[in-house]
């Protein structure tokens, strides 16, 4: 089974509820786990198959860190001017994509499919 961490912006509350509310919408309450707590101890101990969070919170480079050296697929959205439409793939840092978070709930599918890939082939190279 397919686990994602949705890391909680504690700046926005109510988009955090307002994204709950999607994921539920969409039937991905089973699949996405929510985690509040940013702290390195907590983050370094994680064990999932993708996460995702706003690129502007407090911990973000601690979660791309942790994302690049685990090889998690990472999905950070925004609402910084020159944010896509689209699940953009970072050029830099292969499975790290970006998003407006105007469009989270269209691409959110698309992100847990590039998730479960990313998965299957991990498993297909042991």
């Amino acid at each position: 089974m397919l686990n994602i961490i949705y890391i909680e912006d504690q700046r926005r509350p109510e988009r955090n509820h307002e994204f709950k509310e999607v994921i539920h919408k969409l039937g991905f309450q089973d699949i996405i786990l929510f985690c509040d707590d940013i702290s390195i101890e907590n983050i370094s101990t994680l064990a999932n198959d993708g996460v995702i969070c706003h690129s502007g919170m407090a911990g973000y480079n601690i979660i791309k860190h942790f994302a690049k050296e685990n090889k998690w697929p990472l999905l950070s959205y925004s609402g910084a001017v020159g944010s896509t439409h689209i699940l953009q793939e970072n050029s830099f840092t292969k499975n790290h994509f970006s998003v407006d978070s105007d469009y989270f709930e269209f691409v959110l599918p698309e992100f847990i499919e590039r998730c479960k890939s990313i998965k299957e082939s991990k498993n297909n190279d042991d």
